[in-house]
Order: structure tokens, then C-alpha cells, then sequence
């Protein structure tokens, strides 16, 4: 199993760190995730309310750890455009990497490793 990553961007600027993010806002990041990884993990914090996810078959759901059972983490925009730029890769990529730069540098960014 190889490793990539899901952005959700938290659109709504939840307030409250006990209000789970809507994960409706989400883009696949191509790129070199596992050095993105040891970039992020250094920064990221803890996303204790966890995330909405909508899927066909299980409705909205709420995660709290990822595929891979680790506890959801999330970092800032203007923390993690630096870091993406040094591991987009191909036009998506930089296509992901173009749209997180225009977000406010305070919003925040779920980290879905899967």
C-alpha cells in the first residue's frame, strides 16, 4: 500500500475545536507524500472533534483517525503551502498547491493519510 493524501479544508472556520470539520471541501494531493509527511509531521496538531465524511454507503460519518488508525491531525494553510511546494508533483499538484495558497493563511487543513 502505497501512501498519498486527502486535504479537507475546514471552509466554515469552525470556532470551536469540538465541532468535527465537514469534510466536504477536499482535493487528492499528487506529490511525494511520504516526504511530505516527515515535513508535516513536525507542524501538524491534534484534530480532536475529527471530521464529517459523506460516503454512498455509509451516509456522514465521523473519523476521528485515519485509514491507518492514527489520530486526524491538521495544519495551517500558510504552514502547509512551503511544505507542498517542495513535494507537488505534475500539474495537479501544483494545481493543489496554487489553490492552498490563496486560502488564508489561518485556515485550517485536515491531513487524511491514506
Amino acid at each position: 500500500m502505497s501512501l498519498s493524501l486527502t486535504l479537507v479544508f475546514d471552509k466554515f472556520r469552525r470556532a470551536l475545536d469540538n465541532d468535527p470539520i465537514y469534510a466536504s471541501n477536499r482535493l487528492k494531493f499528487e506529490g511525494d507524500a511520504l516526504r511530505l509527511s516527515e515535513a508535516l509531521k513536525p507542524v501538524a496538531l491534534p484534530l480532536t472533534a475529527g471530521v464529517e465524511w459523506l460516503s454512498e454507503d455509509q451516509g456522514l460519518k465521523l473519523f476521528k483517525t485515519d485509514p491507518y488508525d492514527d489520530d486526524l491531525t491538521f495544519v495551517s494553510a500558510g504552514l502547509l503551502a512551503p511544505r507542498l511546494q517542495d513535494a507537488a508533483q505534475g500539474a495537479w499538484g501544483r494545481a493543489v498547491l496554487a489553490f492552498v495558497q490563496t486560502l488564508p493563511a489561518d485556515t485550517r487543513v485536515v491531513l487524511w493519510w491514506d
